[in-house]
């Protein structure tokens, strides 16, 4: 079938008046580098434990609330990896503000009553082909649908067999306009020692993102996206590892937004202690983008005593041996002229 000259000059005449339509965001400045946009192929790569089902999840969550008053953004998930009550859990504790063991038990029911017009759940109890997860992403008005992860599918492991599931998946989207959004995994080699930022960098040691070509499966995948994600936490380290790292590798159509991150210059998104992430402080679920199924604030958290002696106790023996270490280059450095001297160590 060749394209009608119509609908091409239809194009020409939106795209020259300005009314080529924005992907729909959320409200933070994640939104200069990833929108969502109807019938589009999508590439979340990250390693295991990093919150790829966490943090697509919570965007899933965030478009229905802003745009719950224009149009109703329904989500069908199939995570092999995590159980659909676990991601609920999540979703309510975001929904309401508020960590879900201070909820009361109506609460939690009206809050799940809520979240389950935007969101459904294929049984994982059984392995599917990519092609029975296509049938039940059909079987309802879907906005968008999340395979998570692509690695857990009943498939073929083989070069051709990834092509087979891109070209026909990239089809359906076409034909269908719902979104797919795929999750996957680097290959091993991306995590190994070697793997790390370097000597001098404020991150030294610890593993860095994935890079585009570390996809497992190979540059197959990033050809055939619209849109190519990374996800990268580190878990082990002190500060950071509360931050989603978010590097936005491919977006394909740069007229409806989103705008690759520039080399090592991620959005962080903060964890906020479970209650949806905050980027650059705004959370997009509270910042006057819906009115709160529940309308109190979030409670606080017991104060862990216990864990506050201990960090009070490190940051002291961290100061003392910094005290310490400043008076032995001293000593050292007079002993090398030669001068006599009463050593400055401390008596224990």
């Amino acid at each position: 079938m060749i394209v009608k000259q119509g609908d091409i000059t239809k194009y020409l005449r939106d795209y020259k008046e300005g009314r080529i339509a924005l992907g729909d965001g959320i409200g933070c400045d994640l939104d200069e580098a990833m929108r969502y946009k109807q019938g589009s192929f999508n590439l979340i790569l990250g390693r295991n434990g990093v919150g790829k089902t966490y943090f697509k999840t919570w965007h899933q969550l965030a478009l229905s609330m802003k745009f719950r008053e224009e149009k109703t953004m329904k989500w069908c998930i199939w995570t092999g990896e995590n159980k659909a009550g676990q991601v609920v859990r999540n979703l309510i504790q975001w929904y309401t503000g508020t960590h879900f063991k201070q909820l009361s038990m109506s609460e939690i029911c009206r809050a799940e009553q809520e979240i389950s017009q935007w969101f459904y759940f294929v049984d994982n109890s059984k392995m599917y082909k990519y092609k029975e997860l296509l049938d039940v992403f059909e079987s309802d008005d879907y906005s968008g649908c999340l395979i998570d992860p692509y690695t857990g599918l009943d498939r073929e492991y083989s070069f051709g067999s990834n092509y087979d599931f891109l070209n026909e998946t990239r089809q359906w989207v076409n034909q269908k306009n719902i979104t797919v959004d795929v999750c996957t995994h680097p290959i091993s080699s991306s995590g190994r020692a070697g793997a790390v930022y370097p000597k001098g960098h404020d991150w030294e040691g610890y593993i860095r993102n994935p890079y585009q070509s570390d996809v497992e499966g190979g540059d197959a995948f990033s050809n055939r996206m619209d849109d190519f994600i990374c996800l990268h936490r580190m878990k082990d380290h002190p500060t950071m590892k509360t931050y989603t790292q978010v590097y936005v590798y491919k977006i394909k159509d740069h007229d409806t937004g989103g705008m690759e991150t520039e080399f090592e210059q991620p959005v962080l998104c903060e964890f906020n202690k479970g209650l949806g992430f905050k980027v650059n402080g705004i959370n997009p679920l509270i910042e006057d983008n819906f009115v709160p199924l529940i309308n109190h604030e979030p409670k606080p958290l017991p104060k862990n005593l216990a864990f506050e002696d201990t960090v009070q106790v490190s940051k002291q023996k961290l100061e003392a041996d910094k005290e310490q270490q400043r008076r032995d280059a001293i000593d050292k450095e007079i002993e090398d002229n030669g001068i006599e001297f009463t050593p400055t160590k401390q008596t224990k």
